[in-house]
């Protein structure tokens, strides 16, 4: 509203601003704002450099095209491409960019790439998608010897809920009076069972039991009925570790990490050559709370105490 009448409407809410409020609650920024933070970062080096060295001038390019870049996606057939689309319209939780920015060190242009975890996007976690996206644009990097930027702002792997069982499960309770005294296990019943079994789907394995009269389907194992709920992001995290290591061996690899970075995330933030932590923000493997929990007393009490300043 600045420098506006005062009878200028209140404008109303930009389908963005929701995801970068979120960000922003969460202490980083909305990672499709990152690009332009680069090209205002380039700008002021210039602005700097130029009130020193001003023979440079006739080098720096004109206001605002100090950087040149593209967005990564994945095909059909799981190869990256460039793009020009919309902010806020990946599918995933992990955006990519190819780079080329014209410094004061390098005015006729350097390539780099850039890799980002959407932290609205699931809270940053690593599926099947992310690891295989994260994994293409470390390899590209290699492949054309140019630097890789990881902007960490992430929950770890994915460990996801089958939300289409949630409403059909029964819980075998040791005491039913008593709910606090814990469970044997879960089950489905005939009726639904049936069900799953018509789709001919093998989302969920049982073994069927009898209990009080009544036949139960006892869970032993839940798959789900979209991929990306467990072991299958735990791989992925292997994959991408693996090619983190290679990265460090044969380019420039560096990490800022703009939030909280954690399991997989902080691997791959220590797998690294370098490494920015913005203060207040723990890298760590697991919380404070299961910490203590494994150590039976109070030791921590918080995270930073375990990857951060304290």
């Amino acid at each position: 509203m600045h420098m506006r009448a005062v009878s200028t409407p209140y404008p109303t809410k930009e389908w963005l601003q929701p995801k970068r409020y979120k960000a922003h609650v969460m202490g980083t920024q909305y990672v499709y704002d990152f690009p332009e933070l680069f090209r205002q970062a380039f700008q002021n080096s210039w602005t700097k450099v130029l009130e020193k060295v001003p023979g440079l001038l006739e080098k720096r390019p004109p206001v605002g095209e100090c950087i040149e870049y593209s967005e990564l996606v994945l095909d059909d057939t799981d190869n990256l491409v460039e793009v020009s689309r919309e902010a806020g319209t990946n599918s995933h939780g992990m955006v990519g960019w190819i780079v080329t920015a014209y410094t004061p060190e390098y005015p006729k242009g350097r390539r780099f790439i850039i890799i980002a975890n959407d932290i609205t996007y699931q809270i940053g976690s690593f599926g099947p998608q992310e690891d295989k996206f994260f994994h293409k644009c470390t390899e590209l990097a290699r492949k054309l010897g140019i630097p890789r930027i990881y902007l960490s702002a992430n929950s770890g792997a994915r460990i996801g809920m089958a939300d289409e069982l949630i409403p059909y499960l029964n819980v075998a309770w040791n005491d039913p009076a008593k709910p606090e005294a814990g469970f044997k296990y879960l089950y489905l019943t005939p009726e639904f069972k049936a069900k799953l079994d018509e789709r001919k789907k093998k989302e969920v394995i049982t073994e069927l039991v009898t209990e009080d009269g009544e036949e139960r389907y006892k869970i032993t194992a839940v798959i789900g009925a979209k991929d990306g709920l467990g072991v299958e992001c735990l791989r992925g995290s292997g994959l991408i570790a693996g090619e983190t290591s290679r990265a460090y061996e044969d380019i420039f690899t560096i990490t800022l990490v703009t939030c909280r970075s954690v399991g997989i995330g902080a691997y791959l933030v220590r797998l690294g050559q370098r490494a920015i932590q913005v203060e207040g923000q723990p890298i760590i493997l697991t919380g404070a709370p299961a910490i203590n929990k494994l150590l039976g007393r109070e030791v921590y009490t918080s995270n930073l105490q375990l990857g951060g300043t304290q």
